[in-house]
């Protein structure tokens, strides 16, 4: 057996400790490209950022190869709402909860709840039948300015107006419910069917001739036609008006997403590219509406209401309970008493009060809500001047004689 000397062994313990010491180099620089953390820049940093965007915990928006302090607190939002360590660096862990399915992304943020509607005068109402429509003929029309409340009944037709006032943000709006019977049905009005888009006219004057019971203003398509831009596909009373739509869904006003109206009552929204105006067609469409975007569908909230469209504005909108049960969420703005909302407070509102697909129309001062003739939303103020758009369509309900002028 061959004796070691001294000199053997210090030399093997020195090839030892330098393994020891490169082993030790190896696993801390593996270790190290597991983390992520301030500091660190290349192309694993932008693909963790692009999720946590997906994830809503870093805003829309051009990113960078960097590791910030704000990437680090986007990073410490996500581990929070997922149950691990706050160390705001990409470990192992964090990196596999990621890019899983089960990462829960921001939760969506919720606007203030607005003040209650007042109730209702106990002893307004006719007799009745079990679904709430009058019985017998005629007609009951119930009238409260002060009290904020509008309502019409007859045999095949309910409609319910309520006035909501939040004095805090401020804000007025009208929340209008409508269902319908035995083939009670939305209906649409042009003012020059033979050249559509042309003839404006104020909309209480077209709810008037129309002897509309319920009129309101629609998707504004005239004024897409007049300036030669992408109109989207309107249909009216089973006709072609349009089918140049945007080829994808957007963040713009309008997107185009649409709404389709069938003779079976129900009322369904796509995006702007989903069908053509023939596909609709054939699959029974009446009418088809195009501003958007889609606010609910399905009975959920539409994710780039959340995004996008945060501007304060009149709106407009019109959704499904279910087929014969409508909601339609009519807000002031461009007021002194009411400044307008965004799309995420109607869209909130509508789900809310139960609606499963809703689409957003034309607001602004385009938003018009007529209730036998009368606007009852105020007139808004833009450019320094108060008025309501003249339009050449509108959508309205319902058949009544007796109009105020």
């Amino acid at each position: 057996m061959k004796s070691w000397n001294k000199r053997e062994s210090i030399g093997y313990g020195i090839i030892l400790a330098v393994l020891i010491l490169l082993c030790a180099c190896f696993l801390t620089h593996s270790y190290a490209e597991d983390v992520l953390s301030v500091g660190d820049k290349g192309e694993e940093v932008l693909r963790m950022k692009q999720r946590l965007q997906e994830l809503r915990y870093i805003k829309e928006g051009s990113l960078t190869k960097k590791f910030t302090e704000k990437t680090e607190l986007s990073l410490k939002d996500f581990q929070r709402n997922n149950g691990l360590e706050e160390t705001g660096k990409l470990d192992p862990v964090t990196r596999e909860l990621l890019f899983s399915d089960q990462a829960a992304g921001m939760p969506y943020p919720t606007m203030k709840p607005l003040a209650a509607l007042r109730p209702l005068s106990e002893t307004i109402g006719p007799e009745v039948d079990a679904e709430g429509f009058l019985l017998g003929d005629g007609e009951f029309i119930y009238e409260n300015d002060d009290e904020g409340a509008w309502i019409y009944l007859n045999t095949n037709l309910q409609i319910t107006i309520r006035r909501g006032e939040d004095s805090s943000i401020p804000l007025v709006w009208f929340e209008t419910e409508i269902m319908t019977r035995n083939g009670e049905a939305f209906r649409t009005v042009m003012t020059d069917p033979e050249h559509p888009g042309s003839k404006f006219q104020y909309p209480y004057v077209i709810a008037r001739a129309e002897h509309f019971v319920l009129g309101f203003t629609d998707d504004f398509y005239a004024t897409r036609m007049d300036d030669h831009e992408t109109v989207g596909v309107i249909i009216r009373n089973g006709k072609i008006i349009s089918d140049q739509t945007n080829r994808k869904t957007g963040t713009h006003l309008p997107n185009l997403d649409m709404m389709a109206q069938y003779s079976d009552g129900r009322l369904m929204v796509y995006a702007c590219n989903e069908y053509t105006a023939e596909e609709l067609l054939a699959n029974g469409a009446v009418n088809v509406f195009s501003f958007g975007p889609v606010l609910l569908r399905g009975g959920q909230i539409n994710e780039m209401v959340y995004r996008s469209f945060r501007s304060i504005e009149p709106r407009q909108a019109l959704g499904m309970i279910e087929p014969n049960h409508y909601l339609l969420i009519s807000v002031q703005g461009r007021t002194s008493f009411s400044k307008g909302t965004n799309l995420q407070r109607v869209a909130e509102m509508m789900r809310e009060r139960g609606v499963t697909e809703a689409l957003n129309l034309d607001g602004g001062n385009t938003m018009a809500l007529i209730f036998r003739g009368r606007m009852l939303n105020k007139k808004a103020s833009y450019q320094n001047r108060k008025f309501v758009r003249s339009v050449t369509s509108l959508i309205g309900i319902g058949y009544t004689e007796d109009q105020v002028n």
